[in-house]
């Protein structure tokens, strides 16, 4: 069983709709490395963290789905996963 998530995903959302949020997230967002991962903070919050240092207006949206603690989307760079983020919902 895996650590750390969801272990059944919800109904996926479409990436346009999430794109502009993450981006403005991703533009005041800090980095903190601890230990081999890196975790994203937002106004003092953890909200996500990636496996590699990568440039943060270079990340964009893979996939989104609705879990049962907001919004879970995954981070690529250059094709490649790197990350995840997690978007509250209101």
């Amino acid at each position: 069983m895996p650590f750390g998530g969801c272990i059944k995903r919800g109904k996926e959302v479409r990436k346009e709709e999430v794109e502009g949020t993450v981006r403005e997230i991703l533009s005041e967002a800090e980095k903190m490395v601890k230990g081999r991962k890196i975790v994203l903070i937002y106004n003092g919050e953890k909200i996500g963290k990636l496996k590699m240092d990568v440039p943060l207006e270079e990340l964009e949206v893979e996939k989104a789905w609705r879990s049962p603690f907001g919004i879970k989307v995954e981070l690529e760079y250059q094709g490649r996963f790197v990350g995840t983020l997690m978007l509250k919902e209101d």
